[in-house]
């Protein structure tokens, strides 16, 4: 089979290596759609905080089972969250899963971009394989992992009906967390990137203003259209430090400002943390998501209620891989890029 590996900084090869045998208690994926993530692009390019794994925004159909494997079978079609927590320390029971010692150990075998994936037995039996409802497809289902870390970011800042919300990088997971703060019934709702072709996507799925950080006054048209007070939320979806340093001017006092975008390893921010304690303004990161979450998403993404299928641009088979990778990257032309294995 094939599969996509970072061969050097900047470079991603396919290539042949031998389909992973299962033990009793896992199960062979047949990859079918997989997105790419920032997260994949920092691996590439050498800058990741996460381990170095291409692939997790994974959808497909399962080839084979272990002898031990009940609950699925051959043919399921399915999506696998590719971490999973302990369940039993001390971060575990009180809410903070993602920061567990054990949750960034687990993956999928060789990677997400990849002909076939082997699901171990820590995530089998931890219950992170789900199957798809019938109306979903692969593309949406690929979308879930996604959408499950920014309803979690959402749920540790604590976004209300009612609050204006600016979401600072409209990528992929910046426009989600557009159409999930819609769904909740914030507003107004901003939001800023220096992409156009961003913007007006932001614009047809429920953004109220879109502003250009270069060209705009963002603070200033934040202040103006809130009484002057700013934004009650800033969500930064991207990991432009420049991006956290205008997020926190342009919330009110008292805001709460979420980092959500990852930034590359041993990026630094000048900040007037005087002013930070002044107006008391809250500052909360979001690092990945939960089965809580999944569960979440993919309930809202099966009803409809967000639409994730709206946000892709492009589908590139998986013998492109790293052409699809250069695509995302650029991303003046791309949203989000799937790539497929039919």
């Amino acid at each position: 089979m094939k599969a996509a590996m970072i061969a050097g900084k900047g470079i991603v090869e396919l290539r042949g290596m031998p389909t992973p045998t299962l033990g009793p208690n896992e199960i062979l994926v047949r990859m079918r759609a997989c997105g790419i993530c920032g997260t994949d692009i920092e691996k590439v390019n050498g800058e990741h905080i996460t381990p170095p794994i291409l692939g997790h925004e994974v959808a497909g159909e399962i080839e084979e089972t272990g002898k031990n494997v009940k609950e699925h079978k051959k043919g399921d079609r399915v999506i696998v969250h590719h971490h999973i927590s302990c369940r039993s320390c001390y971060y575990c029971k009180n809410g903070f899963e993602t920061l567990c010692e054990v949750y960034p150990k687990s993956n999928l075998d060789p990677c997400g971009f990849a002909e076939y994936f082997r699901v171990p037995e820590t995530l089998v039996k931890g219950g992170t394989v789900y199957k798809l409802p019938p109306s979903m497809t692969y593309d949406e289902g690929s979308q879930v992992e996604p959408t499950a870390c920014c309803i979690r970011a959402l749920r540790r800042t604590g976004v209300k009906a009612g609050e204006s919300v600016a979401v600072f990088g409209v990528g992929p997971v910046g426009l989600t967390h557009v159409q999930l703060v819609k769904l909740y019934g914030a507003g107004p709702i901003y939001a800023i990137d220096v992409i156009d072709h961003r913007r007006n996507m932001a614009a047809k799925i429920g953004a109220d203003v879109t502003l250009d950080p270069v060209t705009d006054d963002v603070p200033k048209t934040i202040s103006d259209g809130t009484n002057g007070r700013g934004s009650d939320v800033a969500i930064v979806a991207t990991g432009n430090p420049k991006a956290i340093q205008q997020a926190i001017v342009s919330v009110r006092k008292g805001g709460r400002v979420v980092l959500f975008g990852a930034p590359a390893r041993g990026t630094l921010v000048s900040l007037d943390v005087s002013q930070l304690f002044l107006r008391e303004i809250g500052f909360q990161s979001s690092y990945s998501t939960s089965e809580a979450e999944m569960r979440m998403a993919l309930n809202l993404i099966g009803t409809g209620r967000i639409r994730p299928s709206l946000l892709i641009t492009h589908r590139v088979p998986l013998e492109r891989v790293a052409e699809a990778m250069s695509l995302a990257e650029s991303g003046m032309e791309a949203v989000k890029v799937i790539v497929q294995n039919q």
